[in-house]
């Protein structure tokens, strides 16, 4: 699953308290950089590829992923981006960045592209730095939205015909409070048709104190990674579509609702007896007739 900041075991818990503890006697109110590290290791899991035989078998067995790299941070660091086709005959006139949550790399993510593939979109799928067969590091809040905001601008300049794309903004879990950022950094300028969260969350500390109460929000509050989402999502434009599984044990959706009632209008909640990231595995069909929708929406 992805898993946000502070949904930590009690044993992680204990564990971390026992950091922090050493590292307030080893170096008093100068701070910690060793927590910092682990907690970023904590929160965010990258799974990065071990080889490029890796990302070469992955792509042999994914023939219908093309494969972009797009520079971001410092000079000589990249972005591996997935793109994937429509599977409609609508091909390619409503187009997806998705951007994905914690531990998962892109290549994971590709069964959830199915239903807005099959909705007529073609999809866009970064790895984050630190993910996939992007630049290795160890990924921290600011480089992620770096990378969102990378990748949207390369996609943007690639030609005049895509300028005029009509595009989906999506984040599943932490991906969604990287979602909102951007969208919030593109108000006003109509270059979206719709925002899509699901399995949102209001902040990592909230998220933190769902999972462990005050000890998990203090954990969260000691490191650097705040992930709020709830400070910027006034400022995105609608509609904005909320989708959420009631069983999700990793994002309250209690979570989810609370970010629902500080979006701006328009807007739609939208929910499945189902869990943290299997919402496209819904058999009843209501979860493709969502995304088929989005692209009505999004219809000129």
């Amino acid at each position: 699953m992805n898993i946000p900041a502070a949904l930590l075991s009690l044993a992680d818990v204990r564990r971390w308290t026992l950091r922090v503890l050493l590292c307030v006697v080893c170096v008093g109110l100068s701070g910690c950089a060793a927590l910092d590290t682990w907690q970023r290791n904590k929160i965010y899991r990258p799974t990065a590829f071990q080889s490029a035989d890796e990302k070469q078998a992955l792509l042999q067995a994914n023939p219908e992923v093309q494969l972009l790299q797009i520079p971001s941070g410092t000079p000589g660091e990249w972005v591996d981006v997935l793109h994937l086709s429509s599977l409609s005959a609508q091909q390619g006139e409503i187009r997806v960045l998705y951007l994905h949550g914690t531990f998962r790399h892109a290549f994971r993510n590709i069964p959830k592209t199915g239903p807005m593939r099959r909705a007529g979109m073609t999809v866009w799928l970064p790895d984050y730095r630190g993910w996939g067969g992007s630049s290795p590091r160890l990924p921290d809040e600011q480089s992620i939205h770096e990378d969102a905001w990378a990748v949207w601008q390369a996609l943007q300049a690639q030609s005049p015909a895509e300028r005029k794309a009509r595009w989906v903004i999506y984040g599943h879990s932490m991906g969604s409070a990287v979602a909102v950022r951007l969208a919030r950094r593109l108000q006003g300028q109509g270059v979206y048709c719709a925002l899509v969260l699901e399995s949102a969350f209001t902040s990592f500390a909230d998220v933190g104190q769902a999972g462990a109460g005050w000890i998990g929000r203090a954990l969260v509050a000691l490191g650097s990674q705040r992930m709020d989402a709830a400070a910027d999502i006034s400022g995105v434009q609608g509609p904005v579509w909320f989708l959420h599984g009631s069983k999700d044990d990793t994002v309250p959706m209690a979570l989810g609702r609370r970010l629902f009632d500080l979006a701006p209008e328009p807007k739609r909640f939208n929910e499945w007896p189902l869990g943290h990231s299997n919402l496209h595995t819904d058999d009843t069909g209501s979860y493709d007739r969502v995304w088929r929708d989005i692209a009505t929406s999004c219809a000129p």
